[in-house]
């Protein structure tokens, strides 16, 4: 297993980033902002009953997949702060920033 952390900088964002390298498959995760999203091993419904800002995208490979893809899944709570599937993962952190 290999763990990356690093940071990903865009315009007015400054994310946290998490690669996890196992056997087969890739983990990741982008975390700001009092929220994170993350690859498709991310279960939203867990955060059912928490006031967790979190989502999850499909199909992608790096964290600049991650960065730019379309939101499947998202928390309740993430609903609440108007963050919806379909919405990409960019489009959810520049809102969430503005409301900081």
């Amino acid at each position: 297993m290999e763990i990356i952390q690093n940071k990903l900088l865009s315009e007015n964002l400054n994310l946290n980033t998490l690669e996890i390298h196992l056997k087969g498959t890739t983990l990741l995760l982008l975390e700001g902002y009092d929220a994170f999203f993350m690859c498709g091993a991310l279960d939203c419904s867990v955060y059912k009953e928490r006031e967790v800002i979190c989502g999850r995208a499909l199909g992608v490979k790096t964290i600049y997949d991650l960065f730019h893809a379309e939101l499947k899944d998202v928390s309740s709570y993430a609903l609440k702060k108007g963050i919806v599937p379909g919405m990409t993962v960019y489009e959810a952190f520049e809102k969430i920033r503005k409301e900081v």
